[in-house]
């Protein structure tokens, strides 16, 4: 028999029962868009969790300033006291002048001050940094006409800062925001510069890398103080609340960490630091987005199995409805291969379909569970269609088609051709 007339035939008995044979792809199509719709949404999480640590440079360390249950207090200030803790410049020195897989420690200092747009408070962040911190973490500048963010003050005293895209929106709208002036702890600041990171990256996980106003380091230590943040009726006293450590062969990093931690475990009895490595982080978010994908799909599977079964009933159903057929076929010279080829390609066939349709259910449902998500406010969840998955989910339901479709055609194939046409 050709592929021409097989096909035929099959087409023939499939539209004969197209309501039975739909309801036979049942199952299929819901298993096949199960898997379709967790793999986009599992693949869009895991995108999204990678993205994110990524935009922290997975070639950084990052050290971070905590503070702990018990701090160093000084109590000769009168009534107000100083609790002092963290990464202190010591610990820059020692790292930047001994450890020798670094490229860049980046100092950075979170500033306690309301960013007030109006008379509405905002939850933009004041960080004093250095200009090579937008290198660290891969921020790119997006207006030609800003200016270098200055190192140090060079005795020219001017505040100045840069905006991330968000902060600037919050803060002047649809207004150009090169050379205005914002407040920042009653002092005024030029705005010099916009930058934008990329995704929703965050600043040692704590503050989004394009809602922040960047102030100059050095600028900021002679108008604050080094370190010091007001609160109430207490000042707290921390160098740097993070150091970014750009290392230059991301083969050590685990090396370069171990000493770091060997070096602060010393230094620090308080544990008032912590140590974040967003390669580390990267590897385990995968290690996780591949355990929450395999479990996902086995629940998938599952469907998978019940609608295998329905097409398996079905096809059994089809033999003793078509023994006669089957008889006539084999009388008029059909061998028996011809018979179970054309049992098992209905099977695929139908799960074929059945397949398709899951796939267009799937990708539907995803991109619903996505916009019903963003409609509540969570950015976080995304469908991501990738083309392996698509492939796979057909492959799969192919093979499906073959496993639960191969005994009902063998069973057919071997049908006695005398017994098939006495059958009423």
């Amino acid at each position: 028999m050709s592929l021409f007339q097989l096909l035929a035939t099959v087409y023939a008995s499939l539209s004969r029962h197209v309501i039975r044979a739909l309801l036979a792809t049942l199952g299929i199509v819901l298993g096949i868009a199960a898997v379709v719709a967790m793999l986009a949404i599992s693949e869009g999480g895991k995108r999204g969790i990678i993205d994110q640590i990524k935009a922290q440079g997975i070639d950084n360390i990052i050290l971070k300033s905590i503070k702990p249950t018990t701090t160093t207090t000084d109590s000769k200030s009168g009534s107000r006291s100083i609790e002092i803790y963290g990464i202190t410049q010591k610990d820059f020195d020692h790292i930047a002048r001994t450890f020798t897989n670094i490229e860049q420690i980046v100092p950075i200092q979170e500033k306690n001050f309301n960013i007030y747009t109006g008379q509405n408070k905002t939850d933009i962040s004041v960080l004093a940094t250095t200009p090579t911190l937008f290198d660290v973490i891969n921020c790119s500048i997006t207006d030609s006409r800003s200016k270098i963010f200055p190192d140090k003050n060079n005795g020219i005293f001017m505040p100045s800062c840069y905006l991330g895209v968000d902060a600037a929106r919050k803060l002047f709208g649809h207004r150009d925001p090169i050379g205005e002036w914002i407040e920042i702890g009653r002092r005024s600041f030029r705005v010099i510069g916009l930058l934008e990171g990329a995704g929703q990256g965050r600043i040692g996980g704590s503050h989004n890398i394009n809602n922040v106003i960047y102030v100059p380091i050095a600028m900021a230590d002679s108008i604050w103080g080094k370190g010091n943040q007001t609160r109430y009726y207490s000042t707290e006293v921390v160098a740097y609340h993070f150091l970014y450590i750009k290392v230059k062969d991301i083969e050590y990093i685990a090396d370069t960490v171990a000493r770091l931690k060997s070096y602060l475990s010393v230094t620090h009895v308080n544990a008032d630091y912590e140590l974040q490595v967003p390669y580390e982080l990267m590897r385990a978010a995968e290690k996780t987005q591949r355990i929450f994908t395999l479990v996902m799909t086995s629940i998938a599977a599952i469907s998978l199995l019940v609608g295998g079964i329905g097409i398996m009933n079905i096809m059994l159903a089809n033999i003793f409805e078509r023994t006669r057929e089957i008889g006539v076929r084999r009388a008029l010279g059909a061998t028996r291969r011809d018979i179970l080829v054309q049992f098992l390609t209905e099977s695929i066939v139908l799960t074929f379909i059945g397949g398709a349709l899951g796939i267009g259910v799937g990708i539907l449902t995803a991109h619903g569970a996505e916009a019903v998500a963003q409609f509540n406010g969570d950015m976080t969840i995304r469908a991501i269609i990738t083309t392996e998955s698509l492939l796979v989910s057909l492959a799969v339901s192919v093979v499906t088609g073959i496993t639960f479709g191969t005994y009902p055609a063998w069973k057919a194939a071997r049908l006695d051709p005398l017994i098939a046409l006495r059958h009423e």
